[in-house]
C-alpha cells in the first residue's frame, strides 16, 4: 500500500507557565487490518516574535490520552510513541551575556520505530512557557496488516507487553 497520510492542525495552550493543550486525532476507521506507521512528528509555534524568543515546550504523541497534567516525555510509557520539544539555552552565567548569546535548539524530536497505529492518536503539549497557538503535523505511512499483526498492534496500543 505504502501511501502517505498527513495529519495536521493547531493546539492552543491554556495558560502561561506550565501551559498545556491536547488534541485527539481520529484515525479509527474500524478496519483493523489497516495501520499507520508514524514517520514524522513536528510541532512549532504559530508565530515567531519577541514573545517566542525565550519559549520552550514539549509535545507527546501517544496511543492514549495522558490523564495527568504533569505527565512528562517518558520513553518507558508504552503508550507514548513520539516526542518533540523546543528549548532555549543560554551560554555563560553573566546576565548580559545570556541576553545576547542565548541559543535555541529549535524543534527536536524522536519517534519510536517499533509501532503501528490502527486506532486513535493523541497529541499532548506540556510545559509551554508562553500562552500561544502551536501547529502540529504527523506524517504517517499506511500499511496493510495481517489478522495476527492487527491483534498484536491493538495489544501494544493498550500498553501491554508482548515480549
Amino acid at each position: 500500500m505504502n501511501r502517505v497520510r498527513t495529519l495536521r492542525g493547531k493546539l492552543t495552550t491554556t495558560a502561561v507557565g506550565p501551559g498545556k493543550a491536547e488534541a485527539q486525532l481520529i484515525l479509527n476507521d474500524q478496519l483493523i487490518n489497516r495501520g499507520l506507521k508514524v514517520t514524522g512528528f513536528f510541532v512549532w509555534p504559530e508565530a515567531v516574535g519577541n514573545q517566542m524568543e525565550s519559549a520552550s515546550y514539549n509535545a507527546i504523541l501517544s496511543y492514549a490520552q495522558l490523564a495527568n497534567a504533569d505527565v512528562v516525555m517518558d520513553a518507558g510509557d508504552n503508550t507514548q510513541i513520539a516526542w518533540a520539544y523546543s528549548e532555549k539555552f543560554a551560554r555563560g552565567s553573566d546576565p548580559a551575556v545570556v541576553a545576547t548569546q542565548a541559543i535555541s535548539l529549535g524543534p527536536q524530536g524522536f519517534i519510536d520505530p517499533d509501532h503501528i497505529v490502527n486506532r486513535d492518536l493523541y497529541i499532548t503539549l506540556r510545559n509551554s512557557t508562553v500562552q500561544t497557538t502551536f501547529n502540529y503535523m504527523v506524517v504517517c505511512e499506511m500499511l496493510e496488516l495481517s489478522d495476527a499483526e492487527a491483534i498484536v498492534t491493538i495489544i501494544k496500543e493498550n500498553s501491554q507487553s508482548i515480549e
